[in-house]
């Protein structure tokens, strides 16, 4: 196996042999490579040294020691910093060697410290199906899965339920009102939503019906009614089951279910041990609120006066149950900006009590997705549905498939549109950094051109489909001379390891995005101006064919990350 090349440790340690102690993190990719491939900044030395950073970067550069750097040509002073020129002639060779080797694995950190790490996302309600708004925590959810599983660590996915909240219990107090019995025949979130949606419709004409709601959930909650409870149950099953078919559609699959009923005892445990600890007290309204004020946090409400808990109550539970059950090193909750708060308290409660992991639970927020008009209801039945985006994106995906490969299997036609259909829908969420808001638009996320999940997809197809059409072919690693496109090509590809531990380190999903939408640009100027199989010579053809196979290696790894099939032909 190839050795692993790192430039930024080829920079510091030539930079060690003229005396300065430098790190990876000051180094900088120059805006244009006529200024070299890394940039060391001379700037804060120069506040150490009372020098200007013109005078300090030439001295460095004077007495650099090139021998001790494999791959780097030379360095140069240049406004204060000193620019790296490397030998990618020489690296090119270890480069794509290491990537065709490597594999599947090529862009896995070399060394890493491998945690058992659980991701819990989506979280529908199962009140109703699950909207555009929920696909959001549920990509990005399942690609930081992905990118800390590609990583090397131990993963579980987890869907959180609220099966006991007052939301459940307006549904079945609907069911009681007004479904006499009936059970659902079509898809089961989809029959309940009609019933959510009336709730709130008749509850604008009659108050009474709201207190029946709350006087359900009381029996479930602090009763332990029988009867409710089983109607609680079957509802649940009911949406989950409809959620489980959205799921294989779209190519997700949990670990484990957590169901917040089941932490609602152990919530209340929680609660008495805070109120012991005089973390917590009665409030005049006589609910138990943690008292957090003196920690710079807004205290919160953790029990209702009734005795019935509310999701944050269960939330203390589960969380303990998590980290002792698993044996969990770190605990990611994807879960929307409106929460920002509420987690910083739930933390800071679980480390008051005595939590040593409370330090490794982690709120990975992101904002909402909005349609055009403003924000969507569930409860006025204002929301685009998942099921009716996938169903509408396959369509549409299947008329370009038809279109370029008509001669193509029915049965083939239809899975390459789902997979393209999909990989748009995900591609557009997970393309925007989370901290941003999506106003959904069909036409923008249904574009096949430009920044696209299809377009790089098509950059894979592309790949595969020059090495079908070569044959057998004899890799050649080596090269005299590189054009410039293949240099702009191979550099990208050298890069794909430090994104993914940059990804994982910020948990930002569109930094490879942003890096596939680049490898797929940079490999379609190399397509046009570097022929591949009427290469010039065998062992020009033998190098670019080569090329070629590292970059559908890296497509194909980084589309795995974000949930998105790597298509052979579409």
């Amino acid at each position: 196996m190839p050795k692993t090349i790192s430039m930024e440790k080829e920079v510091v340690t030539l930079l060690k042999s003229a005396g300065v102690e430098s790190i990876e993190e000051k180094l900088e990719r120059p805006p244009d490579p006529k200024f070299g491939d890394l940039a060391f900044p001379c700037f804060d030395l120069a506040k150490v040294q009372k020098k200007s950073p013109h005078d300090i970067a030439k001295d460095i550069a004077e007495n650099l020691k090139l021998e001790v750097a494999e791959n780097i040509l030379r360095a140069e002073a240049k406004g204060g910093y000193i620019n790296f020129f490397f030998d990618w002639e020489k690296i090119s060779s270890e480069i794509l060697k290491e990537i065709i080797t490597k594999d599947k694995k090529y862009g896995r950190p070399t060394k890493l410290k491998k945690e058992k790490i659980m991701v819990e996302y989506s979280q529908p309600n199962p009140i109703h199906s699950m909207h555009i708004g929920h696909a959001r925590g549920t990509f990005l959810g399942d690609a930081l899965a992905n990118l800390f599983e590609f990583m090397g660590h131990k993963v579980i996915r987890a869907n959180y339920i609220n099966n006991c909240g007052l939301q459940v219990m307006k549904l079945a107090t609907a069911l009681q009102l007004w479904a006499k019995g009936k059970r659902p025949d079509e898809k089961p979130d989809l029959w309940l939503w009609k019933y959510y949606i009336k709730y709130h419709e008749e509850v604008k004409k009659d108050q009474s019906i709201e207190a029946k709601a709350r006087e359900n959930l009381r029996l479930v909650d602090v009763e332990k009614d029988k009867t409710a409870t089983a109607l609680r149950d079957k509802i649940v099953k009911w949406c989950v089951k409809g959620f489980k078919e959205t799921y294989k559609n779209v190519g997700i699959e949990f670990d484990v279910y957590l169901y917040e009923g089941d932490f609602r005892d152990a919530g209340k445990k929680i609660v008495e041990s805070a109120i012991k600890k005089k973390l917590a007290f009665e409030s005049e309204e006589k609910t138990i609120v943690a008292d957090l004020e003196k920690h710079g946090l807004p205290s919160f409400v953790i029990l209702r006066s009734d005795g019935t808990g509310l999701y944050q109550t269960s939330d203390l539970g589960m969380t303990v149950h998590k980290f002792e059950k698993y044996k969990l090193d770190k605990s990611i909750w994807a879960v929307a900006s409106a929460q920002n708060l509420y987690f910083k308290q739930l933390f800071k409660l679980l480390e008051l009590l005595g939590y040593k992991w409370a330090k490794n639970c982690i709120h990975f927020s992101f904002d909402l997705v909005r349609l055009p008009e403003g924000k969507m209801s569930s409860r006025e039945g204002k929301a685009i549905l998942l099921d009716e985006v996938i169903k509408k994106l396959g369509d549409m995906a299947y008329e370009e498939v038809n279109k370029r490969n008509p001669e193509e299997s029915e049965e083939g036609k239809k899975k390459a549109a789902q997979s393209i259909g999909i990989g748009a829908l995900k591609y557009a969420i997970e393309k925007v950094e989370p901290d941003k808001g999506i106003t959904f638009d069909f036409q923008k996320m249904l574009s096949f051109e430009g920044n696209t999940g299809p377009y790089i997809q098509y950059a894979h197809t592309r790949c595969a489909s020059i090495l079908n059409k070569t044959g057998t072919w004899k890799p050649n690693f080596k090269t005299k001379a590189l054009k410039k496109e293949e240099k702009d090509l191979i550099k990208l590809l050298a890069d794909f390891p430090k994104i993914v531990e940059q990804t994982a380190k910020e948990m930002r999903v569109n930094q490879i995005c942003n890096y596939a939408y680049d490898i797929a640009t940079t490999f379609s100027t190399f397509y046009q101006f570097c022929p591949v199989l009427k290469a010039d010579t065998d062992e020009q053809k033998g190098f670019r064919l080569s090329l070629v196979a590292a970059t559908k290696i890296v497509l194909r790894n980084a589309l795995s990350i974000l949930g998105m099939d790597a298509l052979e032909k579409m």
